[in-house]
């Protein structure tokens, strides 16, 4: 099977990339059967070129592009924008992330509900803070008579 993809070419933190037709199970930094053209996002504004009618003709000859390069061809013009394909970088949430955002919503919920039980809890405590103090004056008044 044959597909259209990128091939990184360039210096070390300067990346630009070829867009080739090569055998699917070869490395993308192996042999490949042609170049299409050509893409450098570290130049702004990127360069893109890829050569409409050979990457037409490869894909009529069942060549399949990469997401990414599906997306370039669908920004050229060279496929319809329907076609385009949305690609999420970086690491996807794990369950257990998602798990604990609902735990804490539901303590949230849980807090509010125990607040008006906590207000009527905070009447009581002052009569029997009333009745501390006393104790405590009853052993001041002994240890001063000592």
């Amino acid at each position: 099977m044959l597909v259209i993809r990128l091939t990184r070419v360039g210096k070390k933190n300067t990346p630009a990339f070829r867009v080739v037709v090569a055998d699917k199970k070869r490395s993308a930094k192996r042999k490949f059967i042609e170049i299409l053209g050509h893409y450098n996002p570290s130049i702004n504004p990127k360069t893109i070129v890829i050569d409409k009618e050979k990457s037409l003709e490869w894909i009529k000859k069942g060549a399949q592009p990469s997401d990414t390069v599906l997306n370039l061809m669908c920004d050229l013009g060279i496929l319809a924008k329907t076609k385009r394909v949305k690609i999420a970088y970086g690491k996807a949430t794990k369950k257990k992330d998602k798990a604990k955002k609902g735990d804490e919503a539901e303590n949230k919920a849980r807090v509010k509900e125990e607040s008006p039980a906590d207000e009527a809890e905070s009447v009581e405590e002052p009569a029997t803070e009333s009745s501390e103090p006393a104790a405590e004056d009853q052993t001041d008044s002994t240890e001063t008579e000592k």
